[in-house]
């Protein structure tokens, strides 16, 4: 019985990486870090992420331990660390996500999101803001998904994940961004456009982002 009040309280906190939603996946990156893959180079990007879990006993820790070993078999994880907090456990993982350009999405590794970068198709966008970035799943979600799902069906990960991405502007170009439902130092725009001098925050999290992934439209030079 205790064990599956512990699964129960796992299911309801979403308490794994990638498992349900995460909190939220920070992901940090440069203009000369979108220069380079938009020449066509292999580059990943560092994200982080921290869970709450509701929960510190034997049988919880064992399964967020085989949950680990699945995420560090496809993520790039340089760090997943767990330790005590008021809820039960924190998770804090730390790693990196490629981030690709055009319609080739080569990988090196079994990542099962990238961040993908390809020209914009919206003919009134598409002269001011020619490219759009976005967080997407690769060919290898599927099976991630399904490792995550033999044990146990509940927790499997959701494909659309809240984000904040962090872009500095650290070379000087001309980097301008419009998007949509973001928040930006603590204000929410239903529609966001602006210059990025030196850097910007974006987080896209909850309502629409439950269904579909975040897209930021761009321009740079």
């Amino acid at each position: 019985m205790l064990k599956i009040i512990n699964r129960l309280i796992l299911f309801f906190s979403c308490a794994v990486l990638f498992g349900c939603k995460a909190d939220i996946l920070e992901t940090r990156l440069t203009t000369s870090d979108i220069k380079k893959s938009m020449s066509g180079k292999l580059i990943t990007v560092p994200f982080s992420a921290v869970i709450q879990v509701i929960g510190d006993d034997a049988s919880t820790r064992a399964q967020v331990k085989r949950y680990e070993r699945i995420i560090e078999n496809y993520v790039d994880v340089e760090d997943f660390e767990i330790s005590k907090s008021m809820m039960g456990m924190q998770i804090k993982v730390l790693g990196n996500i490629p981030l690709l350009s055009g319609n080739d999405l080569r990988l090196d590794g079994k990542h099962p999101w990238a961040i993908h970068i390809k020209k914009t198709a919206n003919r009134t966008l598409k002269k001011r803001y020619p490219y759009r970035m976005s967080l997407k799943t690769t060919d290898y979600f599927p099976s991630f998904k399904s490792e995550f799902s033999k044990l146990n069906i509940m927790l499997s990960p959701d494909p659309y994940q809240p984000l904040l991405m962090k872009i500095r502007n650290k070379d000087q170009s001309m980097f301008r961004v419009f998007t949509g439902s973001v928040e930006i130092q603590g204000r929410h725009h239903s529609i966001y456009e602006g210059e990025v001098a030196k850097r910007v925050s974006l987080k896209m999290k909850g309502g629409v982002y439950d269904h579909t992934a975040p897209v930021i439209f761009f321009g740079i030079e």
